[in-house]
């Protein structure tokens, strides 16, 4: 269970707000709530959660704001379920998550929507009356209209409610009132929104890193089994081949795992170098692996990074920060907090983020191309 501060009794809904809230009440579907970072996203969904239940409405939360997300850490995704019984004590209860991997859907954005509509299938075995979806502040210029665009066209919502200060939503609205069953409802952002700079995001990050990780163990996840995936690539750390045996004989360089993607090759190498790597250990490597592009990613960049234990739906059974890496035993050492099951682990994501226990975030430093 997470608190929302929603109360079942007097609901203060802003004037602008009203006419729409009656127009909904009765409706069941898919409700998908849009508009700018600081336009009052999350107080609406609050608001209009707390007003169905009142009229005997059963809600699912679909909470997709990666970067403020109100039913889970930051880099994810949540559903949660809001009836009578648990919104008397301003409660939700939390049923499933996913893991991003980072605050914002830029860094990979056909990744975001796969993981949105994944998660939104799930939501609908709860059996609810109305859907609320709460989505992500990036909705401007053609990055955000192809994020926004590609998002209602999947989930297909019933309902469209866009805050907007001006008219900047347009773009998105504009191109979906060609769909015939879908209702648009423009109204203006809540007014007393309390606007949040970047530091006081980063701080309210670090809090709910803390939070979640001050029970955490160390737990040793073996993971010869288990794919380990980050945002463009699949690891394979069991690749051994006559190339790499060439390689540390000509440049006492190990390589512990290659993965070649088209024309391109994601290579873990040990031990990482003083200097850029050798131009021509980078020339004999596209020779011997016949690729034009090389990721190289070295040992250290593991640690403290972000990582999901997820199971064989996609879903996340918790959060962990990688401590250390045995890459000839398959044997990933991770802070754990006790509530977190490896159990049912079907794969390891990892995240953009490298945090302490403590929650402080660490650079994060995406890897090298040549």
């Amino acid at each position: 269970m997470i608190s929302l501060e929603l109360s079942y009794h007097d609901l203060i809904i802003p004037g602008d707000w009203t006419p729409m809230f009656r127009k909904i009440q009765n409706q069941n579907g898919v409700i998908m709530v849009l508009g700018k970072s600081d336009s009052g996203k999350t107080s609406l969904i609050k608001l209009l959660a707390a007003y169905l239940v009142r009229r005997n409405r059963k809600i699912a939360l679909i909470d997709l704001d990666i970067g403020q997300s109100i039913l889970g850490l930051p880099g994810t995704m949540g559903i949660g379920i809001v009836n009578r019984s648990n919104l008397k004590n301003g409660l939700v209860q939390v049923n499933h998550r996913s893991f991003f991997g980072a605050t914002s859907p830029a860094k990979g954005i056909d990744r975001f929507l796969e993981k949105a509509y994944r998660l939104y299938t799930v939501a609908h075995k709860e059996n609810a009356d109305v859907f609320l979806i709460d989505t992500t502040g990036l909705v401007m210029g053609s990055l955000g209209a192809y994020l926004k665009g590609n998002l209602i066209k999947r989930i297909n919502p019933t309902a469209l409610i866009a805050l907007q200060f001006e008219q900047e939503l347009e773009p998105i609205l504009t191109e979906c009132e060609i769909l015939p069953a879908l209702k648009i409802y423009r109204v203006k952002p809540y007014q007393r929104i309390i606007r949040k700079n970047w530091t006081e995001r980063k701080t309210r990050r670090k809090k709910q890193f803390e939070l979640y990780f001050q029970d955490a163990q160390l737990r040793d996840l073996d993971f010869s089994a288990i794919p380990i995936r980050d945002f463009n690539f699949d690891f394979d750390f069991g690749s051994k081949s006559s190339r790499a045996a060439q390689i540390f004989r000509q440049f006492q360089r190990e390589i512990i795992s290659t993965k070649i993607v088209e024309k391109r090759t994601l290579m873990v190498l040990s031990p990482e170098p003083q200097y850029n790597p050798d131009k021509e250990l980078l020339s004999k490597i596209k020779d011997y692996f016949k690729v034009e592009h090389i990721v190289i990613i070295f040992p250290e960049w593991f640690q403290n990074l972000l990582i999901s234990l997820t199971d064989t739906e996609g879903l996340s059974n918790g959060l962990g920060i990688i401590g250390n890496i045995d890459f000839k035993k398959k044997i990933m050492t991770t802070y754990l907090p006790i509530s977190v099951s490896s159990k049912a682990l079907a794969q390891i994501e990892l995240g953009m983020f490298r945090i302490r226990l403590d929650g402080t975030e660490l650079p994060y430093l995406e890897p090298e191309q040549y």
